[in-house]
């Protein structure tokens, strides 16, 4: 994808990518902004937290979301200092979270403390597996595929386009349909996410992250939130925390939130991280990259 500049109006929906979309990028470490955020979300786990590009095979949940949560609000902080102003907010899985703490349902401090509760139940009650991109296939052809491997536990946990999937399952029945989508004409990559994301798998997470949102400080939002699940839209904070526990178990739909970002306002602002939202909203039908991440960030 050729570099993307900040071109026309400096306002739009700004988009959060999640954790499959984690870049690990060395620059990121040494930038004041994020050096400060991950000061701040170390002292609130009570343990030191890695930046992105230190993240490996065995890091923990709260490792790795809180880095990530420390990425986007640095982000967001520095898109706001380069002038850009958001319309509404919407976040992919994790981007959620940070979706809630820029529309206002969230401080920044309740925020963090929403994705460390999120991490910490995900860590203690989600089901074992991971998640695995598939690319090339329509649904129809995928979904043949997953009856016909019916006795295999895999979901699929996001579609972000006609031929982009995302699946969770147990790394053995994951690892066994590889040779079946590419007998279809398909590839599949590895997701670094450590758990089998937004499927029945992680159904024991929803009473633990209930409660401990439920403790959490919640106003109804300064500008409209958008799930990632549909496209919902809302600026009613208690909705919000419902959809922000339903996500962990519920497919993530790009298509749709295309429609809600299309009705609401064309113009897309890219929270990154990496370049998956940039790259969906180029190919999407009606929608306007506003801003690269990396080209907008002084990383």
């Amino acid at each position: 994808m050729g570099r993307l500049k900040p071109v026309g109006p400096r306002r739009g929906i700004i988009v959060f990518a999640g954790q499959g979309d984690t870049r690990l990028d060395t620059r990121l470490d040494r930038h004041p902004v994020f050096v400060r955020a991950l000061a701040d979300v170390s002292e609130l786990c009570g343990q030191k937290i890695p930046p992105p590009s230190a993240l490996g095979e065995n890091s923990s949940q709260v490792e790795r979301q809180m880095a990530l949560a420390a990425y986007h609000m640095s982000a967001f902080d520095c898109l706001k200092d380069l002038g850009y102003e958001p319309v509404a907010a919407a976040g992919i899985s994790l981007g959620e979270f940070a979706a809630a703490m820029v529309s206002g349902a969230l401080s920044r401090v309740q925020g963090y403390k929403a994705v460390l509760a999120r991490a910490r139940c995900m860590q203690e009650y989600a089901g074992q597996g991971t998640m695995m991109a598939v690319l090339g296939l329509r649904m129809d052809v995928l979904s043949v595929l997953l009856r016909d491997a019916a006795w295999k536990v895999i979901y699929v946990s996001a579609t972000y386009g006609d031929r982009v999937h995302l699946l969770s399952g147990s790394h053995d029945d994951l690892g066994a349909i590889r040779a079946e989508v590419a007998n279809r004409g398909g590839r599949t990559v590895p997701v670094p996410s450590g758990i089998p994301s937004h499927c029945i798998l992680m159904e024991r997470v929803v009473p633990c992250l209930t409660s401990a949102l439920q403790n959490l400080l919640w106003t109804n939002p300064e500008i409209p939130w958008i799930s990632g699940i549909d496209g919902f839209v809302t600026r009613d904070a208690a909705k919000i925390q419902f959809r922000l526990v339903r996500q962990t178990v519920e497919p993530v739909s790009w298509p749709h939130v295309h429609n809600t970002l299309s009705y609401l306002h064309a113009n897309v602002i890219d929270g990154g991280p990496g370049h998956s939202v940039s790259r969906m909203a180029k190919s999407s039908p009606g929608l306007f990259v506003v801003a690269s991440s990396d080209d907008i960030k002084p990383w």
